[in-house]
């Protein structure tokens, strides 16, 4: 087995090695988590290739990967320590154990198991799990593995890695590219076919909604579950309640109570489809309940479902998009509403900031456009961000393809290299 996974060609995703390197020899289990298809697997393989010269265990090498049929026999925890104890008797004792088991949520009380080699071997063995089910959350692994390990949410391409995984440039083209169809490594199989990209999505969609969701929630209205996630898909970027979609829900015909519709949302966010930002009064740091907004962590699959028009949707995958990088690099994220009186108009005006990140006890500001093609644009953009009277670091991020500028201690950047700010 261990010469095959030396054979394969795979591309380094160097972020997450370099986190997963930082806990290689520690009496920890490590979790490779989120939905399916987005290259745990492959992740998990370059650690063994990447570290394959640099270890002197090979021999002592223990895989199951619950996808390859040769495995099917392992149902449980029982069958798991049955394999692991013929494979003792052929090993060196006195060497490191090296254990990988992909898609282990399919064994039975599989937790068992690695806790027990855990507590025997300590810091002689190494322990990797991949894992593509809405049912581990965080409450869940440390339930299960009594705080002993360490999880690592593997998310789809980056830009950056969509550009080497394509042999491409940065370009404005690839960039549109990439938000329409980019964020898997397997597309880049079928040589940009849509047809075959949008099967793809659409399978990979139903398998985490049949097989996730519905089995793990017990979820008994699947046809007003499917509903409510394609009017997020839809309304990504807007600002609304439960509420407001309960009352659109009754505008369609469709009777559901607001405590339903927040347990359906729930499910989504614990399959890692979406995520919900809260939105903060600026002045007295008061945390709306009734303002939220979601973002998609997928526009691939979002794509698939509702359809990419660029000319309607391009607003609300370039916020999204800011939001999602936001994510990646660890940043705590919040929405700002502030009141303002306008003396054009006689009046308050609720303005927002898009995006307050935070990492580290350090803000940074974002206010996300497409085109800075108007003087209005660019004052509205601006103007919010002067308004907030503090000297960390704020942005206004656009598709200009201008040079990198700055406008009252306000900086613009195109958002190709949002990641260089980060």
């Amino acid at each position: 087995m261990i010469q095959e996974i030396l054979k394969e060609k795979i591309i380094e995703r160097k972020i997450y090695l370099k986190r997963i390197n930082n806990f290689l020899n520690t009496p920890l289990i490590k979790v490779l988590i989120w939905a399916r298809r987005v290259g745990k697997s492959s992740i998990l393989k370059k650690i063994i290739q990447i570290n394959y010269d640099k270890w002197n265990f090979w021999e002592n090498f223990f895989y199951v990967n619950k996808e390859d049929l040769k495995f099917d026999f392992i149902k449980d925890y029982l069958d798991l320590q049955k394999e692991f104890d013929k494979f003792l008797k052929k090993i060196d004792k006195n060497k490191k154990i090296f254990v990988a088991i992909d898609e282990v949520q399919e064994i039975k009380s599989w937790e068992k198991f690695v806790n027990s080699l855990l507590s025997k071997y300590k810091s002689k063995i190494e322990i990797f799990v991949t894992w593509s089910n809405s049912s581990l959350l965080s409450s869940d692994l440390a339930s299960l593995l009594t705080w002993r390990y360490i999880d690592f949410k593997i998310n789809p391409l980056s830009f950056w890695e969509f550009l080497k995984f394509s042999w491409k440039k940065k370009s404005k083209k690839e960039f549109l590219k990439y938000l329409e169809f980019g964020w898997m490594p397997w597309i880049f199989e079928t040589n940009f076919s849509k047809n075959a990209v949008n099967w793809y999505l659409k399978w990979v969609y139903n398998s985490i909604l049949l097989k996730d969701i519905v089995k793990y929630f017990w979820v008994k209205n699947l046809d007003f579950l499917e509903t409510l996630y394609k009017f997020i898909l839809v309304n990504i970027w807007n600002t609304f309640s439960a509420k407001k979609i309960s009352d659109y829900l009754k505008s369609q015909k469709i009777k559901i109570s607001v405590d339903s519709i927040l347990n359906y949302l729930k499910f989504w966010e614990k399959a890692f489809l979406i995520n919900k930002v809260k939105t903060q009064d600026i002045e007295s740091k008061k945390i709306f309940e009734v303002y939220d907004k979601f973002y998609i962590e997928d526009l691939w699959i979002r794509n698939s479902i509702v359809g990419f028009e660029l000319s309607r949707d391009i607003w609300k995958l370039l916020e999204n998009y800011v939001f999602n990088v936001l994510k990646f690099y660890s940043y705590e994220v919040k929405i700002w509403r502030l009141k303002v009186y306008d003396k054009n108009i006689w009046k308050y005006k609720n303005l927002e900031i898009d995006f307050v990140a935070t990492k580290n006890w350090k803000k940074k500001y974002f206010q996300v456009c497409y085109l800075l093609n108007w003087e209005e644009t660019i004052k509205r953009e601006f103007w919010n961000l002067e308004l907030i009277n503090d000297s960390w670091s704020k942005y206004v991020v656009s598709f200009d393809e201008i040079d990198f500028w700055e406008k009252n201690w306000i900086k613009h950047i195109n958002i190709m290299d949002l990641e260089k700010v980060l």
